[in-house]
Parts: C-alpha cells; structure tokens; sequence
C-alpha cells in the first residue's frame, strides 16, 4: 500500500514532478496547468517500463486538486487501481 508519507509534501510539485512504482505498477505525479488552473495530475502505466517509453494507450490519468487534500485523493486513487488492476 502506499502511504500518503511515500510521497512528497504539495510544495514539492510547484516545481517537479515525482515517478514511483508499487510491485508492478508505476506511476507520476505531475503538475498540470491549464490558463489560471493548476490540478494534480497522476498517471499510472504498467511496468516494467518508465514513463517516456511506454505507449500512450496503457497509460491511465486522473486529475485531483493542487492541494494537500487533493494529494491525499491521488494516493487513494492509486491504492485504488493498484487493488483493481494489478494485484
């Protein structure tokens, strides 16, 4: 499971994003701005491939709210497909 302290604090994602496995899940957490709005984007892939290699179609993207509540959904999230898709 992932814990909401295997990720960084909101502040990190101002200015990077962040990749991370779980078994044979991987996946990103990303800033994602679109004209005055910010959200939090998580795209999850299979693995065992990193991120710019893998193909468009097996990647999978939620958007959650630039917020330390809405980093809190994304790891949800995450535990979520991880429970439904690749346990």
């Amino acid at each position: 499971m992932i814990k909401d302290t295997d990720v960084f604090n909101i502040n990190f994602y101002k200015k990077e994003q962040f990749s991370g496995s779980y078994h044979r899940m991987r996946y990103r957490i990303a800033k994602k701005e679109e004209e005055d709005k910010k959200n939090l984007q998580v795209t999850i892939w299979p693995g065992p491939y990193n991120y710019a290699t893998t193909a468009e179609e097996l990647k999978q993207r939620a958007e959650f709210a630039f917020s330390n509540e809405g980093l809190k959904e994304a790891v949800a999230y995450l535990n979520q497909t991880y429970e439904a898709e690749y346990r």
